[in-house]
């Protein structure tokens, strides 16, 4: 346990480490001199930086190259980013799946790992078994520890406190039911969290970036991204499209309201409705296929599902303006069918403020896309200056 002395120092230390690796991020190659000259360290300090560094194969050191007709002496070494070695991990503890990614300080893959776990499992359990994939990923060399700066983790159906979003001389606040700690032991160094699809939407999102991610599965999540920076909203919560009403006298939510969007377009639910219908299928790829292929029934829902989402999205649409809509999860499979009435909508839609410009569409399956967004979370906070 680290005094309050301890922490602090070792957070002045973290932030003299970020100055060094900024500078790499922004010029590639440069020599001590430069480094001295980019971040205002003494050169005693850089160099007992440099030095860590090294040790810990973040960085490398080699000769610059010759200039022709330049002087004659002894060269100088130039000091870069090493772009195996890693640099952020990123981990979601999903419903169905297990996903680890390590990305360097590019943002460039370097490895990833999936694994399927039972639906029903929790999340201490979740925790452990990432835990034990971290290890298993160290002893194989896939993941170097002592050059990670930081680690990201998505958890389904969990959101973090806005005021406790990340470790810094404190730790983040766990999410509620569950410790982290197993993850703190094997990958030492600070952490966030926070709810997976809302940090699988920094996998999509850019920079510049007015993004509104929606994710159609087991259930509806979403999340907004403005300008690279994840909207949470005063409670953490912002983006809950899920739980919008598209009919004030449809089911009761386990929320509390009636209606809700998720209430209606889960994927057990569309089967169901499907079935209602006189048709089952033994999966939302199953009906998507069968929808393309003209199966009247599978085309219906599809149409169906389509007008739901269109009332929930056209109201989240004027009130965020997002320039780009990504739709993801397994209902996307049903493709420009499930978009149609939006579109449709928003054609109608006339509000007198000049050309309204949105990009709207589907994104294809990708599994790692919650651990993608995560270590791309962690990247941002831990290693480039427009930090979350």
């Amino acid at each position: 346990m680290l005094t309050p002395d301890e922490g602090a120092l070792q957070a002045v230390r973290r932030r003299h480490e970020l100055r060094v690796l900024e500078s790499l991020i922004a010029h590639g190659n440069r020599t001590r001199r430069e480094l001295e000259s980019d971040t205002r360290l003494s050169r005693t300090t850089l160099s007992a930086i440099v030095s860590d560094l090294r040790h810990r194969g973040v960085i490398s050191e080699r000769d610059q190259e010759v200039v022709p007709g330049g002087r004659n002496g002894r060269p100088t070494k130039t000091l870069s980013l090493d772009p195996n070695a890693g640099a952020v991990v990123g981990i979601e503890l999903g419903r169905r799946r297990i996903g680890i990614s390590v990305q360097g300080f590019d943002g460039s893959p370097v490895t990833n790992e999936l694994r399927d776990i039972p639906s029903s499992l929790g999340l201490d359990s979740k925790v452990e078994l990432a835990a034990e994939m971290i290890r298993e990923l160290i002893a194989a060399g896939r993941i170097k520890p002592e050059a990670i700066i930081g680690t990201g983790i998505g958890i389904a159906s969990r959101h973090a406190n806005p005021a406790s979003l990340f470790d810094g001389e404190n730790h983040q606040l766990d999410p509620q039911g569950a410790t982290l700690d197993a993850l703190r032991a094997v990958l030492p160094g600070p952490l966030l969290w926070d709810n997976n699809i809302r940090l699988a939407a920094m996998a999509y999102g850019r920079d510049s970036d007015e993004l509104l991610y929606v994710v159609l599965s087991a259930g509806v999540s979403s999340a907004i991204v403005t300008n690279g920076t994840l909207l949470r909203g005063g409670n953490g919560i912002a983006g809950e499209l899920g739980h919008v009403s598209v009919d004030f006298s449809g089911p009761r939510c386990w929320c509390g309201r009636h209606g809700c969007l998720e209430s209606f377009i889960n994927e057990a639910n569309v089967l169901a409705e499907a079935a209602h219908r006189g048709q089952s299928f033994p999966s939302i790829a199953a009906l998507a296929e069968a929808a393309a292929e003209g199966n009247g029934i599978a085309a219906n829902i599809v149409d169906w599902a389509g007008e739901l989402l269109a009332r929930a999205m056209v109201g989240a649409t004027v009130l965020l303006d997002p320039g780009r809509v990504v739709i993801a999860g397994e209902l996307s499979q049903f493709g420009e069918p499930l978009l149609a009435p939006l579109r449709r909508a928003l054609a109608e839609q006339h509000l007198d403020l000049g050309s309204r410009v949105m990009d709207i569409g589907v994104a294809p399956f990708a599994p790692t896309a919650g651990s993608d967004g995560a270590a791309r979370m962690a990247l941002s906070r831990w290693a480039m200056t427009s930090g979350q």
